[in-house]
């Protein structure tokens, strides 16, 4: 697996098409059996207690560690971004070909610098910043725990990071993006408020998201 310094990286989770599901241990989606304790934010990377916030429904421009959207309200937001570059040819999710995608698809988001409901990406600055997007099929969206090389997840799910500057200006600096790697993804618990998660990342970035997580579902 190798980083790709490119922002195509950005656009791969808007191209999820749901298949079979590889669950490593799972349980129903009522969202109550297995409720964690509060968030400890262990094994996390420094000054990340891997929190997000909770309640459910995140405003639009409210900036929260994590955050849960369905394909059709991520389409929104990339057609909107599109238009406001003067490209209105863009799409936010065709994926173009006969791929035919799931609006209900879930997009599970989460940044160091934070998320918000009102953006469908999250600009890093230098300084070993990241962001990550795990793509979830309707067959995922249940409590359990699931494997980030799942074939499922990895197609369109992905990370990216930064690294130190090599100058004074704001964007001169390293960046690398993929596929997420080795790990562990653990549905806490989900409902229609919102998305309690757990991250357990074992791969060569340099940045680790691993943690707990409260995504509140955009309205």
């Amino acid at each position: 697996m190798v980083k790709r310094a490119s922002t195509l990286c950005i656009l791969m989770p808007l191209l999820l098409a749901a298949c079979d599901v590889t669950i490593i241990d799972g349980g129903s989606n009522d969202g109550g059996a297995t409720d964690p304790a509060e968030p400890s934010g262990d094994g996390g990377s420094p000054g990340h207690e891997g929190c997000g916030g909770s309640g459910g429904g995140g405003a639009p421009g409210e900036p929260l560690a994590a955050v849960a959207l369905t394909r059709a309200q991520l389409d929104v937001l990339w057609d909107e971004y599109w238009e406001s570059q003067g490209d209105v040819g863009a799409s936010g999710s065709t994926g173009g070909g006969d791929v035919e995608l799931d609006p209900n698809d879930l997009f599970l988001r989460a940044s160091d610098l934070g998320v918000s409901c009102g953006s469908p990406t999250t600009h890093l600055t230098c300084g070993g910043h990241w962001q990550l997007s795990i793509a979830l099929p309707s067959a995922y969206q249940q409590v359990g725990v699931y494997d980030l090389e799942d074939p499922e997840l990895t197609r369109y799910s992905m990370m990216s990071e930064t690294g130190e500057p090599y100058s004074p200006q704001p964007d001169d600096c390293p960046w690398g993006g993929g596929s997420i790697g080795r790990g562990t993804l653990e549905i806490l618990a989900i409902d229609e408020a919102e998305v309690r998660f757990r991250v357990t990342l074992d791969s060569f970035w340099e940045s680790d998201p691993s943690g707990e997580y409260t995504a509140p579902r955009c309205p």
